[in-house]
Order: structure tokens, then sequence, then C-alpha cells
């Protein structure tokens, strides 16, 4: 791996780790056990490594968060949704957990993640609907946007959420599944009688993965 790739993953899982406010390039540097120069021939500072970790999280969004399909399983494609979030809320925690304060550091950074935003905005609407055209569930067509804008923010502040709601701010597999039952939460009142059981098992999976009793 060069030497470039290998800061930004040792610098992706220091952030996770510790949070990217208690991590400095010199932490960065003596972890991969080279110097700060080293470090500086590749990224100027630490705003820079943070771009390019952030242009990761964008190809993953991309890529995991495919539009639905009318030939797709609808209840399917919501679960394939809810995984894909588990997968970036972990690998990119310290984002959702500081976000406001990083790209209030650093504009160019807050143009990047609006535009990410909105693509993802776009999408959830398209899941939303996709729902409610396989008559999994029944929502008035326009309260679709409000509806999409919940689960966003449920999605995006739940680990900053935890961390100043709870003694113990360890980011671990359990409280990001619970995070994705909260969202499963949000849908229950809309969901028709015809998928009532199938989301329930859904929702039953999903407490097993965060070890919640049924």
């Amino acid at each position: 791996m060069k030497t470039k790739d290998r800061i930004i993953q040792a610098s992706l899982e220091l952030f996770n780790a510790h949070g990217e406010r208690n991590v400095t390039t010199n932490h960065i540097a003596s972890h991969l056990n080279i110097s700060p120069g080293n470090l500086y021939y590749h990224f100027r500072n630490k705003e820079e490594i943070i771009r390019n970790i952030f242009e990761k999280y964008v190809q993953h969004m991309e890529v995991s968060f495919e539009p639905v399909k009318p030939s797709e399983d609808a209840v399917e494609f919501l679960s394939n949704y809810l995984d894909a979030v588990f997968s970036a809320l972990f690998h990119f925690s310290f984002l959702y957990d500081n976000l406001p304060v990083i790209m209030a550091r650093d504009p160019e950074l807050k143009s990047q993640y609006l535009e990410i935003h909105n693509k993802m905005m776009d999408k959830i609407n398209a899941l939303v609907l996709g729902l409610q055209n396989a008559e999994v569930i029944n929502i008035d067509h326009d309260d679709v946007d409000d509806f999409s804008n919940i689960i966003k923010q449920q999605v995006t502040f739940w680990i900053s959420y935890c961390k100043t709601s709870q003694e113990d701010t360890s980011i671990t597999d359990e409280l990001i599944y619970n995070g994705l039952l909260k969202v499963l939460l949000l849908f229950k009142p809309y969901v028709t009688s015809e998928f009532t059981d199938v989301v329930k098992d859904l929702t039953a999976r999903y407490k097993s993965l965060a070890n919640v009793e049924s």
C-alpha cells in the first residue's frame, strides 16, 4: 500500500477510535512510524486528510445506495438500505460524531457534503416511494419529503445523540443497529396490513443484531 493510502487508512482508524478532535498529524505519523515531514509531503494539514477520507465516504454512499427499481423486492431493498446505513455509520463514525464542527472548519468540505446530502435525499425519497408503490407502506404523497428528511436526520445524528445521552460512548455494532431499529420504527405507522408480519420479521432480525430482547 502506498504511503498516502496508508495515511488515509490510519487516520480513519484513529479518528473513529479516538475522535477526530483528539488526533493530530503527529499522532498519525507516530502511529505509522513515519516522520511528520513524510506525512506533510503527502498532505498539507489534517483538513486535507479529512477531505480524502470524505472522498472515500462519497464513493461508499454512491455505490451502496442504489435507487430502487420496480422489479426489486421492496422490503429486501429496505433491508439492503439499512445494511448500507450500518456500514456507513460504522466505517465513518467520526464524520457523524462531529459533522457540524468539521464542516464549519472547512467550507469546501461543507459544499461537498451538501452535494452528497441532496443525492442521498433523492435516494431516500425513491426508497419511500418504492415502498409506497409496492404497497408495503401507505403514506400521503405530500408527506414523503418530510418523512424522508426525518429518516435522514435519524441516521445522521444518531451517533452524536448517543454520545451526548449516555456514559459509555463506544461505537459498537449494537449501538448502530439500535439506531437502525429507530429508523424501522418510523415506518411502523405506515406499514400496510399485508406486510405487517414481513416488517415484524425484519425488525426481529435487527433486534437480534442490536442484542435487544423482542
